[in-house]
């Protein structure tokens, strides 16, 4: 019980401290997707603990379907990494989106067959579980891809987003690691139960030093956008050769 105290107050500090930095340094402006996702924790997270200490009858059915919500909104994260990662303006960004786009789909499309294909019983919590596995796994995914996708092109990430989209990442996958061995067996729950708190106060340490030094991506370079034209151009060819084979 302290040390679950402990750990709710450790990430309240840490969510406060988060928004505290957004706010001081101006960075909501240039994060207005992450700003709203740590707004929306810092509220959740505050409604949870004043309800385990005035409430504690009604805090299981509160805790799932805020982190329920959380599941979705997580994507608030997932959508700002990329729009700094990959710019509006920028080629990279009219050359991928597309493909990124259609992959997300994809991605959230299991995310949810998976979702109600692994729903065993009805009880709240499996269905939360089921909801928040399948979520985490597809966000660490996107996450994962986009980074790949930025080392490829030679896209230099500040340090802002870089620690948010670390931080995030290791957490949506520890995350998705933990409720799959709560799901296969009980035995793993007085180490799970710690195990994704714990991880996510870790994801919040990252993101504060993230924060403390306003750095943001610097400005593309011109060679990574040849070399997506180069690729294109050649992908082309390539599809065009392969149609051409098959109908001569």
């Amino acid at each position: 019980m302290i040390l679950s105290i402990a750990i709710c107050v450790t990430a309240l500090t840490l969510e406060l401290g988060a928004v505290l930095l957004l706010l001081r340094k101006r960075l909501w402006r240039e994060y207005p997707f992450f700003f709203t996702y740590a707004i929306w924790l810092l509220t959740a997270n505050f409604a949870l603990f004043v309800t385990d200490l005035c409430r504690r009858p009604i805090y299981p059915v509160v805790y799932w379907h805020i982190d329920g919500a959380d599941a979705v909104l997580r994507l608030l994260v997932v959508w700002e990494v990329f729009r700094q990662t990959f710019p509006k303006n920028s080629g990279l960004n009219r050359s991928l989106s597309k493909g990124l786009g259609i992959v997300a789909l994809i991605l959230l499309t299991f995310a949810c067959a998976t979702f109600w294909g692994y729903q065993s019983d009805t009880s709240l919590r499996a269905t939360h579980l089921a909801l928040d596995r399948s979520f985490a796994f597809v966000q660490a995914i996107m996450i994962l891809g986009m980074m790949v996708m930025a080392r490829y092109y030679g896209v230099t990430c500040g340090r802002n987003i870089r620690g948010i989209a670390i931080g995030f990442g290791a957490w949506a996958s520890i995350s998705t690691a933990n409720n799959a061995m709560l799901d296969l067996t009980s035995s793993f729950r007085p180490l799970g139960d710690y195990l994704r708190p714990v991880s996510f106060v870790f994801m919040l340490v990252v993101w504060v030093w993230a924060l403390w030094v306003y750095e943001p991506n610097p400005p593309i370079r011109e060679s990574a956008e040849e070399d997506l034209s180069r690729w294109a151009q050649d992908w082309n060819r390539t599809i065009s050769a392969a149609r051409t084979m098959i109908r001569p």
